[in-house]
């Protein structure tokens, strides 16, 4: 008789991703997140990724192998893990092979043994839309792009199920690839903590926790708080990853708007001092742009939801992807993309009232108790999975 809480025993998931592993960035959380929920129900999950860039421990029950890749180039480095990921999967003859990118995605869909095994394709951002980002010389390399898309496209209509973040994210896919299995949205999550009130203060303390690239609206902020910081005191510390051109670039933007000295700019931090950080803040914030990447494929920040589990009021920018998640005057607020004085006038709105940043951050908290946790994202992965095995 089967166990009713081990409804994957047995199953043996190939879990491919071209990502360092453990990291402390989103992706790494996700990572490890989802693959529990599969080891937790019974699962055995080889984790193929690239090498870890954290010394945090994989999760419990996971056989993790790190591939080393030796070139430089991103697409040539793409294709090499992707060919690697083929060869271990070759010899592992999983049950079946879960992805996140379209590289190691093109490289598990093509036949690779007599058996037929169900593909599941997470997508959490595709090089088409993401690489011009990264690399701003792309955005004149139209062929390119357009051989991306199509490669997308391929391993969306070969995979048995396609998994994603955020329903804005679901809508594009749709959009792009038309018929085909429908995808499962999946946002992320984050685990509550007992926090109390920030210790009292003069001061406005700003949080901003994550990456430092421009597509985070970094420089909106500091527009934002340049107009506060001329009535009110205030204090912002952005606390993250990034390339070393992104950080300079902030640093001077922040010395022209004269703020040098109420903002401070911190590398990564562990997890645990991370959560810490954020209780001490009155107001955390997540100010994405309105840009194609954001607008159109959407996302799903895991620091807005670690933010509104630790009980604090949020600010953030009136996307579709973010308002799936923060409703506004609700569980947090909402200001206009690309705008810092209207940015600006909502951090006014929450400067002025204590009692507002402990109503929103209280109705926050308990959002993510009552259906966005980690437990809860993990045991939508794992329906997922019996649907698909299933049929």
């Amino acid at each position: 008789m089967s166990d009713p809480t081990r409804p994957l025993a047995g199953l043996r998931v190939a879990y491919a991703a071209f990502d360092p592993f453990p990291n402390r960035k989103g992706s790494g959380t996700r990572i490890a997140q989802l693959v529990r929920g599969l080891t937790r129900a019974g699962a055995h999950v080889t984790l193929l990724t690239l090498p870890p860039t954290s010394s945090d421990a994989a999760p419990d029950g996971v056989e993790l192998r790190p591939l080393r890749i030796v070139e430089d180039n991103f697409l040539a480095r793409a294709l090499a893990f992707a060919e690697r990921v083929r060869r271990e999967v070759i010899a592992l003859r999983p049950d079946l092979v879960h992805f996140r990118g379209p590289f190691e995605g093109s490289a598990l869909t093509t036949p690779f043994s007599t058996r037929a095994v169900p593909a599941v394709f997470e997508v959490n951002g595709l090089p088409s839309v993401e690489l011009r980002y990264h690399y701003p010389a792309l955005r004149e390399a139209p062929t390119l792009e357009y051989k991306l898309r199509q490669l997308e496209l391929a391993v969306l209509g070969r995979a048995a199920a396609v998994v994603t973040q955020s329903h804005a994210t679901a809508r594009f896919l749709r959009l792009r690839a038309g018929p085909g299995p429908e995808p499962l949205v999946i946002p992320n999550g984050a685990d509550p903590r007992l926090t109390g009130s920030p210790p009292p203060s003069s001061v406005l303390r700003l949080l901003y926790a994550g990456t430092l690239a421009p597509w985070q609206g970094l420089d909106d902020l500091l527009a934002a708080v340049g107009r506060v910081s001329r009535t009110r005191d205030v204090r912002l510390d952005v606390v993250g990853f990034g390339q070393k051109r992104w950080r300079r670039t902030l640093v001077r933007r922040a010395r022209r708007l004269k703020i040098g000295d109420c903002v401070s700019f911190e590398h990564a931090v562990a997890r645990d001092e991370l959560a810490e950080r954020i209780e001490q803040s009155d107001v955390c914030v997540a100010p994405l742009p309105r840009d194609r990447r954001n607008r159109l494929q959407g996302s799903s920040p895991i620091k807005v939801f670690e933010y509104m589990a630790s009980g604090r009021a949020v600010l953030a920018t009136d996307l579709p992807c973010l308002r799936e998640i923060i409703t506004d005057g609700e569980t947090g607020l909402l200001a206009r993309a690309s705008s810092p004085r209207l940015l600006a006038g909502r951090l006014e709105e929450l400067a002025a009232s204590g009692a507002l940043r402990q109503a929103l951050g209280h109705r926050a908290r308990v959002a993510i108790e009552h259906g966005a946790t980690w437990d809860h994202r993990r045991a939508e992965l794992v329906r997922g999975y019996r649907r698909l095995l299933e049929g």
